[in-house]
């Protein structure tokens, strides 16, 4: 073999790896999508933030929702994942996947109660609840994150955080995982 065939067999070698590096690359990303991608209503809506820009053909959507005493139950749309908190016992994390009819469900709720609005703030009283439930949302819309924290510590928690409490919590018992998984051994007075 002269010089002129082992530089060409070389080059030859090195888009082969390239190649292939850029197909598992292609393959690695491809899997890390959204959890979900919403295509808005071609209807106009009158929906206050977190709505994305009516102009964008799809949004990505995921977020974090915890609850209970000290927040230690957590639904997780990031990592697919739901912690139980088990009271005495260590909490239990298991891999959790919401439906896309079921993110998206979430998703007009969210829209529909208008939770990130500046009105729609928890109703404080002057009544104390022991043990008291904490909540907490953080969502992610495209690259938009937005947090949201409420308690019924000092009293009731505002009609719109209720139901979208309720409304998420119906989801995740309804799930067959949430039902495997054990009861605690003990409770909160």
């Amino acid at each position: 073999m002269n010089m002129n065939q082992k530089g060409f067999i070389n080059i030859i070698v090195i888009i082969g790896i390239m190649i292939l590096l850029s197909t598992a690359g292609y393959f690695i990303v491809s899997q890390q999508r959204p959890l979900l991608t919403i295509t808005p209503s071609t209807t106009p809506s009158s929906t206050a933030s977190p709505s994305p820009d009516p102009t964008s053909q799809s949004i990505s959507f995921n977020l974090i929702f915890k609850y209970g005493v000290g927040a230690k139950n957590e639904l997780n749309t990031f990592t697919q994942t739901y912690t139980k908190d088990m009271v005495v016992d260590p909490s239990i994390t298991i891999k959790f996947k919401l439906t896309d009819n079921e993110i998206a469900g979430i998703y007009q709720k969210l829209n529909d109660l208008k939770l990130f609005d500046e009105s729609a703030k928890p109703i404080e009283g002057n009544l104390m609840v022991t043990p008291c439930s904490s909540y907490y949302l953080k969502v992610q819309i495209d690259s938009e994150e937005k947090e949201l924290s409420w308690n019924n510590c000092k009293g009731k928690i505002s009609d719109k955080f209720l139901q979208f409490t309720n409304y998420i919590t119906q989801i995740i018992e309804s799930k067959e995982e949430y039902k495997n998984l054990p009861t605690p051994r003990s409770g909160y007075l």
